[in-house]
């Protein structure tokens, strides 16, 4: 409870990622506190997910991914993310999950 009136009253933007990214995965939450963590990641998948890139937490990319809020564009985003941030394990998810949703295109270097 404690860390969810942190996340409800903190002005501290990246405070406030911290408690929800931490709440969000929390197996004994409070009716309707996984739904409202839920709402903010949302609106702020991209910071989101490169915290969890740079803490190259697997299985919580994963579990964001699984949620549907984020498309290609996106991805293709946090690949760069994984690169910068020399994340090799977040990379190779990230080129894996690129590979299985959307494929590679190939281009037409022909003359």
């Amino acid at each position: 409870m404690e860390l969810y009136e942190k996340f409800k009253t903190t002005r501290q933007e990246p405070v406030r990622l911290a408690a929800a990214l931490e709440g969000f995965f929390q197996e004994d939450l409070g009716p309707g506190e996984r739904q409202e963590y839920g709402r903010y990641l949302r609106r702020r998948i991209r910071p989101a997910m490169e915290a969890l890139i740079a803490g190259e937490e697997l299985e919580k990319l994963e579990a964001l991914e699984r949620q549907g809020w984020f498309g290609e564009r996106e991805l293709e985003g946090f690949l760069e993310t994984a690169r910068r941030l020399e994340k090799p394990a977040a990379l190779m998810w990230l080129l894996h999950l690129k590979n299985q949703k959307y494929g590679y295109r190939e281009e037409d270097f022909s003359l």
